[in-house]
């Protein structure tokens, strides 16, 4: 399925847009399932991926496979597009757990802090 968070043909890196306001197109993007190991097949499911340069997704400091805060940012964005078709039970009865409880409504989701994009990106600002 195709992602639900960002246009694979937009060429850009989702991180690279969230975390530095970089919308560059990048040459080499790699598909980051965000709920990975035995929930990989469910992200494909329902298009919980988003496309990361070699730095956010695997080498580096910000890479999600190598910085928790950046994987978690990523899993609470991803629950939030899911509950919009779908419910919170839904989501945590097969992802096994709510990633947004922390919330507290000023944080990721809480309306103020989306910005659109013409190339279908939905970013979040942390």
């Amino acid at each position: 399925m195709k992602s639900i968070l960002q246009k694979k043909e937009n060429g850009r890196c989702y991180l690279c847009m969230i975390l530095r306001g970089d919308y560059d197109r990048r040459s080499a993007l790699e598909e980051h399932h965000i709920f990975g190991g035995p929930l990989r097949r469910q992200s494909e499911k329902y298009g919980l991926k988003v496309y990361l340069c070699i730095q956010h997704h695997r080498e580096g400091p910000e890479a999600v496979h190598q910085n928790v805060k950046n994987m978690r940012l990523l899993q609470k964005i991803a629950q939030r597009e899911f509950e919009k078709k779908r419910s919170r039970e839904e989501f945590v009865r097969i992802f096994g757990r709510n990633y947004r409880e922390d919330e507290n409504g000023a944080g990721i989701g809480s309306g103020a802090d989306r910005i659109g994009d013409p190339d279908g990106f939905i970013r979040w600002e942390a």
